[in-house]
């Protein structure tokens, strides 16, 4: 009896395409792009003289020949927020292949990366009001507004904190399950650690820092694996 050519061709296997690594270079993006804008803003939180930390007019002038870090700013947040949350929803697919079924770690995994994204986008959106204020664009600005406005940006956008919920699950994953190298483990598990320190102390404007290099190993790590 011979076999139906229709039959045999529906018979043959589809071909499944290996998961990609885009999400993990978005990693490294979003890590050096976050680390790169944090430490162009702290050059808007910092001043030379004491005593201008506590006049709004002296903080007022002194931000207004640093119109262009402010500009700078706003795209690099966003730009590593959205990709944060890309690498996130990568991060959470390859843990959820890894790992035993039911396990809460692709979740948390990538519910932390959008705790970062969210604080990024929320503490980076005061840049375009305190941009307008500072230049005069519209009309003069209030000092003690604009410089409230900027006090936001020294301060949201650095909380990574929610980034302790993706270091801790990878820490997990690859030394309890193997669902990452294991030296990546041991690695998010010292920066889970140092994340929960500078938080404790308080320093938590360091975990912008600690979150910006985690993201730009773990990246690397993934978009370097073997195999798919």
């Amino acid at each position: 009896m011979t076999n139906h050519p229709d039959l045999a061709v529906a018979a043959a296997p589809t071909p499944v395409a290996a998961p990609g690594r885009g999400w993990a270079v978005a990693g490294v993006l979003a890590g050096a792009a976050g680390f790169v804008g944090l430490v162009l803003e702290s050059g808007l939180a910092m001043f030379d003289r004491e005593e201008v930390y506590a006049d709004a007019a002296l903080m007022y002038a002194e931000t207004y020949d640093r119109g262009l870090i402010i500009a700078v700013f706003l795209p690099l947040m966003v730009f590593a927020g959205l990709a944060a949350a890309v690498f996130g929803a990568g991060l959470r697919r390859w843990l959820a292949a890894q790992s035993p079924a039911g396990s809460l770690l692709p979740e948390l995994a990538g519910w932390g990366t959008l705790l970062v994204t969210a604080l990024t986008l929320v503490g980076s959106g005061p840049v375009t009001e305190v941009y307008f204020q500072v230049l005069h664009t519209y009309n003069p600005a209030d000092p003690d507004i604009a410089m409230s406005l900027q006090r936001l940006l020294d301060t949201l956008p650095w909380v990574w904190t929610g980034l302790l919920l993706t270091t801790g699950a990878v820490t997990w994953a690859a030394l309890r399950h193997g669902a990452a190298p294991r030296w990546l483990g041991w690695v998010s598990a010292v920066f889970t650690l140092l994340m929960v320190a500078v938080n404790v102390f308080p320093q938590q404007y360091l975990t912008g820092y600690l979150g910006g290099i985690w993201l730009v190993i773990a990246g690397t790590a993934f978009a370097l694996r073997r195999s798919a």
